[in-house]
């Protein structure tokens, strides 16, 4: 075939049809990713519009982390009403799972006032959070909880999500303290330096002490942990740090999972009599109680190993810190 034949033939034709089908698509596709390409100015628009129905005037504020549960992305002052809008992704969620939200925390008065709105940005392992309804979001506006601190515990920040539902109540929660810090009206967290707080929620947590009999009896309130939510367990310790009694007030167990635990965490009898060094020795080898890996080998590795391990957390936490208690109390400081 000669090259004026080819030219005047078939496929050259097809040929130069589908140059011309590419170019043609090419063209099309350039000028929709124009027309359609959301810059992250535009986002950020659509969320602040989302959450006050129109548009505002926002000042960018620096972030920084002031809750172990949380992470705060951004966060922007409203110029025109004096609120915060923080971003933030709250932890402990299903299978260790967070939920990013943002969050518009009232100030009055250089304090926080109020939740003004909760709206879910995203997540990450969530597979119920489908379940978590407008009426759950709408529960941290209008049932506000004492300190603005919130946790499912409360009895109206239910869902049927429960793990998802402790990731948003952490969010918020991250935010409030963000806020608060910012303002310089962040309480003191009496705990955060104590040994063995990485599955405590140290500002839910409280102590009595007895001068008389030497004693301490912890409230203590732990986190979420993969599929368990937070446990309420009363531990009193006495003299040398021995525990005395253990008591699960309120379960974390979710799903019927409370059944596999082991027996001896729900009567408390595996900690009663033991001091931080008897509660290390449940373990192989001395392992690190920081890690629920260091739950292998032992007999806490059950069907509901989550919540064993949240309750051997809740041990140590008290054994370990009943001499800095007795310091703290005999040196005339008292806890409110």
């Amino acid at each position: 075939m000669s090259v004026k034949e080819f030219f005047k033939g078939n496929v050259f034709k097809c040929i130069i049809a589908l140059l011309c089908v590419l170019l043609v698509s090419g063209i099309f596709l350039t000028i929709m990713n124009s027309l359609l390409y959301v810059t992250d100015e535009e986002r950020f628009e659509r969320a602040i519009n989302k959450i006050y129905g129109k548009s505002v005037k926002t000042e960018s504020v620096t972030v920084a982390d002031y809750n172990s549960n949380a992470t705060i992305n951004e966060a922007y002052k409203i110029k025109d009403d004096g609120n915060y809008l923080v971003k933030s992704t709250g932890k402990g969620g299903f299978e260790n799972g967070t939920v990013t939200c943002w969050v518009v925390v009232e100030v009055k008065g250089g304090k926080v006032s109020g939740i003004g709105k909760v709206v879910i940005d995203s997540n990450k392992n969530q597979s119920y959070i489908s379940k978590i309804s407008q009426n759950f979001l709408n529960s941290f506006e209008n049932n506000p909880a004492k300190d603005f601190y919130f946790t499912t515990s409360d009895g109206y920040l239910t869902s049927g999500a429960s793990m998802s539902s402790n990731a948003i109540c952490n969010a918020v929660n991250g935010a409030v303290d963000f806020i608060n810090a910012k303002l310089g009206n962040l309480a003191e967290d009496i705990y955060a330096d104590f040994e063995y707080v990485k599955n405590i929620i140290t500002k839910e947590t409280s102590h009595e002490y007895n001068a008389e009999t030497k004693e301490v009896i912890f409230h203590i309130k732990t986190n979420g942990f993969g599929n368990a939510i937070q446990f309420t367990i009363d531990v009193t310790v006495g003299e040398n740090g021995i525990i005395s009694d253990y008591d699960i007030i309120k379960n974390g167990s979710t799903s019927g999972y409370e059944s596999k635990m082991l027996a001896s965490i729900l009567d408390g009898s595996l900690f009663i009599g033991k001091d931080i060094e008897g509660i290390k020795g449940i373990l192989q080898n001395g392992a690190d109680l920081g890690t629920i890996g260091s739950l292998n080998g032992s007999d806490l590795i059950t069907g509901a190993t989550q919540s064993n391990y949240l309750c051997l957390n809740a041990a140590a936490f008290a054994a370990a810190n009943y001499n800095t208690i007795i310091s703290m109390e005999q040196g005339g400081q008292e806890n409110e």
